[in-house]
């Protein structure tokens, strides 16, 4: 527990640095992200044991990356890099027909995807605003805050199993007590941004998305620990001490990302 807190603390300053650094170089978070969907591209792909050749894990990788470039105004073609990928994916599984067929092809196709497109919307979340700040501590709230209070209510209470096969330590319970921990914590972030910003946030709106959002968040965690289970593995990585790696920690808002921008997008909170 003491090495989850301290590589958790790090991880925070870190992340505080990367925005106070955008401030001065706009690129900064792109830069981050890109970066960090890759690796988790690396970590379901190759560390899993799904894709044995390098060359594709790595073809994967640089689709990920690039795709952020595109997609955030850059001048490439986001269809264009979709295609190639498409034929890199093709060319591996004809050549290669003993060692990537099946399911590979499947995880290769789908999983990058599904990972630059919730990385993305985390970027999409964190533009250089207040509201963009906000969007963020929110999105964390729907997921990492959740984790911590259903973490320590299935502790304290947990006796009915959520998903035992899955993941045999979550209890009902303990959602149960993630989702009134995220509507606690919506309440406090939106009275702090209000009264340090003087802006008026739709409140009922927040709370009312929040329990929503937070059971999308276990979701994606129960489904990313399937695939663990799937593949015999503990943690995808361990970039980060005590926690994993980048998709341990992120399992959960792989979800709640393209949600919470499509909620956003249809009813604004400020």
């Amino acid at each position: 527990m003491k090495l989850r807190i301290i590589s958790g603390f790090i991880a925070a300053v870190l992340v505080l640095g990367l925005f106070i650094l955008n401030i001065y170089f706009d690129i900064t978070l792109l830069i981050a992200v890109s970066i960090l969907s890759a690796i988790a591209v690396f970590e379901m792909l190759k560390n899993t044991g799904c894709i044995k050749n390098i060359f594709l894990v790595i073809s994967a990788m640089l689709y990920s990356c690039v795709m952020h470039y595109a997609l955030w105004g850059y001048p490439i073609d986001s269809m264009l890099v979709s295609f190639i990928y498409l034929l890199i994916v093709v060319c591996f599984a004809v050549f290669d027909h003993e060692h990537i067929a099946g399911q590979q092809i499947t995880m290769a196709l789908s999983m990058p995807m599904v990972i630059t497109l919730a990385f993305h919307c985390v970027l999409l979340l964190t533009k250089l605003t207040v509201l963009g700040y906000f969007n963020f501590i929110l999105l964390l709230n729907f997921s990492c805050i959740a984790d911590i209070f259903a973490y320590f209510v299935g502790r304290a209470i947990g006796k009915h199993k959520l998903a035992p096969v899955v993941s045999p330590k979550k209890t009902i319970e303990g959602s149960v007590g993630g989702a009134i921990g995220t509507i606690i914590g919506t309440v406090i972030i939106i009275l702090v941004f209000e009264q340090m910003y003087s802006v008026d946030i739709n409140m009922l709106a927040a709370i009312l998305i929040t329990p929503v959002l937070s059971v999308i968040g276990m979701l994606g965690d129960l489904v990313m620990s399937a695939i663990k289970r799937t593949y015999g593995i503990k943690d995808y990585g361990n970039i980060m001490p005590g926690h994993g790696g980048v998709l341990d920690r992120v399992d959960s808002v792989l979800l709640v990302a393209p949600a919470f921008v499509l909620f956003l997008s249809y009813c604004p909170l400020v």
